[in-house]
């Protein structure tokens, strides 16, 4: 099955979850929390998402529910702009 999210994203996401998370897969509806992603795991991808998209995450959208699925993170980092920055960062 086709994920709705790119590399760039798989990629961070899987380098703060624990070993055994990264070799079950990332999947739409993973519950992030049980797979191992705890609070100093989700300011690292926090981060990390806004430096490689170019981005920054609105405090409002910096709740439970955001970084609860693969599936809801990437639609909140789309709804920041992340579809617009295909090629990478933003040059400084």
């Amino acid at each position: 099955m086709a994920h709705e999210w790119d590399e760039r994203f798989a990629s961070l996401l899987t380098a703060v979850l624990p070993p055994s998370a990264r070799d079950a897969g990332l999947t739409p509806d993973l519950d992030l929390k049980k797979a191992g992603l705890d609070s100093l795991a989700t300011i690292e991808l926090l981060v990390s998402l806004e430096d490689e998209y170019g981005v920054e995450f609105p405090e409002e959208v910096l709740t439970g529910a955001t970084f609860a699925t693969p599936a809801a993170l990437w639609r909140v980092l789309s709804a920041q702009g992340a579809g617009r920055a295909e090629a990478g960062p933003l040059a400084a």
